[in-house]
């Protein structure tokens, strides 16, 4: 009777220890549980309250699970309880920075947007008169002088808008780059919630315009189209960053989606109105001179239309009379290429990719034959040099001569 009573202790002693054991197990699924909940709702937090909320969470966590801390100091190893709870706290903490200074930046974005839409209004304004005194057959002084006052304001205005422009698109990228390479629905609404309320389609839009329809009102100089050029890779730079995103974003919004194409048509459109202009502007040069070139738009056109004028006037050598193939040479070089496109206009073109060092290398080597041609080292220059060099003999010959005399009279 003894045995089978202390047979059935032992049973029952074992069920409690399983019924314990069971009981930690559960203990320590339950805490980990609950600590990837909250890690996972940081992650998603898409706000300053969410993440005040987690806050809430985290103390509920310690509040109920300190009655066990040593259970869970020896199940969480390598970590500890109060390790895993700093581990969410620090988290946190960090994700709230992150919203601070969304904070900060939509309140500065709030007031770029009302700067900017002074500024567009001004533009418009500018433009407008400009346009008007264009129209005037005759300009007088007075006239000139009010257009290029207004020129000058319209640029700085452009120039300043532009640059807020810029800022409001920086602020954006800044929070594409914090956010989490996929972007869970919220987070998106989020995001489109921030391009609506910044205008931000509306605002690249208006900047792009206002850029070409200063080209048309104004005659640019060759370091107003360089500074425009690197306005516009500055610009379109940003928005290849942040363009792709946005299209991910609003891939399901098909209005939304055909505004950032014709985004990108329209940076595409503004690079090739500069480069335009700069080429409308070298082959300016050469129509003033009366110099006819074929047309050209890109580095290698201009190369082969320069050269291909340069052999039909080789060809002509001796059609023409020599005069007029030197009078043409002599524009075509010193009036034209070595004193205004070769200094002014060529650096600026390859340092933006438009023209190379071979295309120049090219057309200069092609000058060096037509001058060979056109005006070769005469005999006459020959006999200069020589009688110059006899002239110099003598003078040394004199002084050499006149000096050893001096000596034998002092001895």
């Amino acid at each position: 009777m003894k045995s089978r009573v202390f047979i059935i202790a032992i049973i029952s002693l074992i069920f409690c220890s399983i019924s314990v054991a069971q009981s930690d197990y559960e203990k320590t699924q339950n805490f980990k549980a609950k600590h990837k909940q909250i890690e996972d709702a940081i992650k998603n937090a898409t706000s300053l309250e969410e993440c005040n909320q987690i806050g809430l969470s985290i103390v509920k966590l310690r509040e109920e699970f300190t009655p066990d801390k040593q259970l869970l100091d020896k199940s969480l190893y390598p970590d500890n309880f109060e390790a895993s709870l700093q581990k969410i706290e620090r988290a946190l903490e960090v994700r709230k920075g992150d919203f601070s200074q969304i904070v900060e930046l939509t309140t500065t974005v709030g007031t770029l947007k009302t700067k900017v839409t002074e500024l567009s209004e001004k533009n418009q304004d500018l433009l407008g008169q400009i346009r008007q005194l264009n129209l005037r057959v005759e300009k007088d002084a007075a006239t000139i002088a009010s257009l290029e006052k207004l020129i000058t304001q319209l640029k700085a205005n452009i120039q300043q808008r532009d640059l807020l422009v810029r800022d409001i698109v920086d602020s954006l990228l800044t929070e594409f780059v914090k956010a989490p390479s996929t972007l869970n629905d919220a987070e998106k609404q989020s995001i489109i919630s921030k391009v609506d309320s910044r205008n931000l389609f509306y605002n690249i839009e208006r900047t792009i315009n206002d850029n070409i329809q200063f080209m048309r009102v104004t005659q640019l100089t060759p370091d107003d189209l360089s500074e425009m050029k690197n306005q516009y890779k500055d610009f379109n730079k940003v928005w290849k960053q942040i363009g792709p995103k946005l299209a991910d974003v609003y891939l399901n919004k098909r209005d939304k989606s055909t505004e950032i194409a014709n985004i990108d048509f329209m940076f595409n459109d503004w690079n090739q109105r500069i480069n335009e202009e700069m080429w409308n502007q070298v082959s300016k040069l050469f129509r003033e001179k009366n110099l006819k070139l074929l047309p050209f738009n890109s580095g290698d056109q201009f190369t082969n239309s320069t050269t291909s004028f340069i052999d039909d006037e080789l060809k002509n050598l001796g059609v023409k009379s020599s005069d007029e193939s030197e009078k043409i040479f002599y524009t075509f070089t010193d009036s034209v290429y070595f004193a205004k496109v070769q200094p002014t206009w060529i650096p600026i073109l390859i340092e933006n990719n438009m023209m190379t060092e071979a295309n120049k290398d090219t057309i200069e080597s092609r000058i060096s034959m037509w001058k060979e041609k056109v005006a070769p080292a005469s005999v006459f220059n020959w006999i200069y040099v020589i009688l110059i060099g006899a002239i110099v003999v003598l003078i040394i010959a004199y002084f050499m001569k006149g000096g050893k005399k001096q000596e034998i009279e002092t001895n």
